[in-house]
């Protein structure tokens, strides 16, 4: 068992430390820390040698240029709007000191030293200037050669204390894999990890610092809306290493893979100290671009003066892809840990199991069953048992209901592999998921050459993120699709080019379904579409509002001798609705069923479908699409697809080259 003392220490320190760089929830307090700065930022010392001092500080730094310096705009995350003047990103009122500070440098390093020669009482709960800046403070005194007779510096007792609880050795950026079936976890994730030395053979003591937008309530679509729109505030927080570990390794089978970064001790002492200030900041937070990495990024830039990575993204930043830059800094990246999720250390222990431990784990996890396995010869009893008591966890990790029966037998259980002395070697050496950096670039643009019933045809596609069911998966989460403004361009012989789709937001996930995790799948595209349709004998194409809905499982061989190499074959039944002029009532809808099979090997993929499509309820044509199509590779970044579609009065052929950056 863990010790209780060394649990209750580690519970006053989370909340002591997460306390003192999250803003606290009350409002009067938040109100007060407010109006106390904005008047520090206009504090004028009582001395006339103080304010003289304060003067010429003030004259040394508009000399020298200070407020134009970089590092000055990295603390206070000024950009450069798309009208052409600087605005930091910061939107809390309460992380400036003047009340221009948020467009105006100068103005803001001006109150911050008025600030720092604060002789009022400092109201209960909250702190001096000096130890709510304390990079401000750092940086300044450093560079204006701080006379300490003359300034009187301030004791942060508060600060001190929880940077000594940090105590970094060394910093590392971890990559957490994407998982489908939550909408916050889709896009994949970045934290930073603080390794202590103290904790070498106990990491997971250590602490983590996260960047991550606070919705409150979760609804799906308002999640989706907001998180596009920056409708959410997003925060830093920091926490035990664990908890992370248990959400995203545990609960959502989600990989993790760390990247050790090489920072130089003064850098980590930029870090901690920028850290704390991050307490007083929040910033909107957008999914696609100002997310957790852009703003990791951000935040190791101040830490790391020659660090300039940030500039370097598009209008897409991708978890995935900050990680491929920091991998691009010659010698900043200084290893690389792989920390398979529990599901995965379940399925290693599924490949390592004979057919027979294989028939027992899968009995023995109905729980129903609540029986012990009965020593074998060349049966390891330790083996199976132990994938029996991960199953049990992975289930109910975050379930608060648990069956009577299903706790009484994982106690059992315990018990019963405290006795056995069989032993096993875990094969977890070879990842089972890619890392990151192998993932194909997000955007992409296609062209296409094709012949329909309607005569040939010419294409331009173009979609500004992430990832379709047919580019390479390789890290990325298989089996998956999810897809920003995919839009299509088409131009038939003797005709308009004619706009014919536009996927505003397609999010498609097919994992098998299997006795642990029992995944289901889904599909969900909304947009526009081209509907094709009859009028007197003729056969006309109009584009159309496109919403469409399915859920069901998918099957695989995934605990095979050669796991999915059968490829994935998926079941899905929902609702398809489209408005048009040329429907009965303006507009189309009804269930549909489909039937789809995918496999991938090397560079070669394969992807079939059918979908039977009912809209008798709204008193139109039943309908059914079909299609096959076949992907190869010649790179990340360069694929060629062969296609064959068909549809109630329409089918077409195609070649498409597809370039990906």
């Amino acid at each position: 068992m863990f010790p209780l003392y060394l649990l209750t220490f580690l519970f006053i320190l989370f909340t002591t430390s997460l306390g003192a760089i999250e803003p606290t929830s009350e409002p009067n307090i938040l109100e007060l820390d407010f109006l106390t700065a904005r008047k520090q930022g206009k504090e004028i010392p009582k001395s006339p040698k103080s304010q003289q001092y304060l003067q010429e500080l003030i004259n040394e730094a508009k000399e020298n240029h200070l407020a134009e310096e970089s590092h000055w705009y990295r603390l206070l995350r000024l950009k450069k709007t798309r009208w052409g003047f600087w605005e930091s990103e910061v939107d809390n009122k309460r992380y400036f000191l003047s009340e221009e500070g948020k467009y105006n440098p100068e103005k803001e390093l001006i109150a911050t030293l008025h600030s720092f020669f604060t002789e009022e009482p400092i109201p209960e709960g909250l702190q001096h200037p000096q130890c709510s800046y304390p990079e401000r403070y750092h940086w300044l005194k450093g560079k204006l050669k701080f006379d300490l007779n003359r300034i009187t510096e301030i004791q942060c007792p508060r600060f001190e204390s929880w940077k000594e609880s940090l105590n970094p050795d060394s910093v590392s950026v971890v990559f957490s894999s994407y998982y489908m079936q939550a909408p916050a976890s889709m896009f994949g994730h970045t934290l930073i990890k603080l390794n202590n030395k103290v904790n070498e053979n106990s990491e997971l003591l250590d602490y983590g610092v996260n960047y991550a937008a606070n919705p409150g309530e979760m609804n799906g679509f308002a999640y989706a809306y907001k998180g596009l729109t920056g409708g959410y505030p997003g925060t830093f927080a920091i926490f035990p290493y664990y908890l992370k570990v248990n959400e995203y390794n545990d609960m959502e089978s989600r990989d993790l893979w760390e990247y050790k970064l090489k920072l130089k001790p003064e850098e980590r002492e930029r870090l901690i100290r920028h850290l704390w200030e991050m307490g007083r900041a929040d910033f909107d937070y957008f999914f696609i671009n100002e997310n957790c990495s852009y703003h990791l990024m951000e935040f190791l830039e101040v830490s790391i003066p020659e660090l300039d990575i940030s500039n370097k993204t598009g209008w897409i930043v991708a978890p995935g892809d900050t990680i491929k830059l920091y991998l691009a800094e010659d010698g900043f990246v200084i290893s690389k840990k792989y920390r398979p999720s529990l599901y995965s250390k379940i399925k290693y222990k599924i490949y390592d199991m004979t057919e027979e431990e294989k028939t027992t784990y899968f009995d023995m996890i109905r729980f129903e069953n609540a029986f012990l396995p009965e020593p074998k010869e060349n049966f390891r009893t330790s083996l199976v048992t132990d994938a029996v008591l991960d199953t049990y966890r992975y289930r109910y990790s975050n379930k608060s209901d648990i069956p009577k029966q299903h706790k009484e037998y994982y106690d059992k259980l315990l018990i019963f592999r405290s006795k056995q002395n069989d032993e096993y070697i875990p094969m977890e050496q070879i990842p089972l998921s890619t890392p990151p950096e192998a993932s194909h670039p997000l955007s992409r643009v296609a062209t296409s050459f094709g012949v329909s019933s309607l005569g040939n045809f010419a294409e331009f596609k173009y979609r500004i993120a992430y990832h379709d069911l047919l580019n390479v998966s390789k890290g990325h989460a298989p089996n998956s699709e999810l897809a920003f403004f995919d839009t299509t361009i088409r131009a038939y012989e003797n005709h308009k080019p004619e706009l014919t789709s536009v996927s505003a937001v397609k999010v498609t996930s097919l994992n098998p379904y299997n006795a642990i995790s029992k995944d289901f799948s889904y599909l969900l595209d909304t947009g526009i579409q081209t509907a094709v349709y009859q009028n007197n004998n003729e056969t006309l194409r109009k584009q159309v509002g496109n919403f469409d809905f399915r859920m069901g499982y998918s099957f695989s061989n995934e605990f095979g001798k050669t796991p999915m190499s059968l490829g994935v074959l998926s079941v899905l039944a929902g609702l398809k609705a489209q408005n048009g002029r040329m429907f009965e009532n303006g507009i189309r809808y009804g269930g549909n069923l489909s039937l789809f099979y995918q496999n991938e090997w090397g560079a070669w993929k394969i992807y079939t479908g059918a979908t039977a499509q009912n809209y008798q309820l709204s008193h139109n044509l039943n309908s059914y699409y079909v299609t096959a199509k076949v992907r190869y590779a010649f790179s990340n970044t360069h694929e060629l697809r062969v296609e064959v579609n068909g549809e109630r009065f329409y089918e077409e052929a195609l070649i498409s080259y597809h370039y990906l950056f």
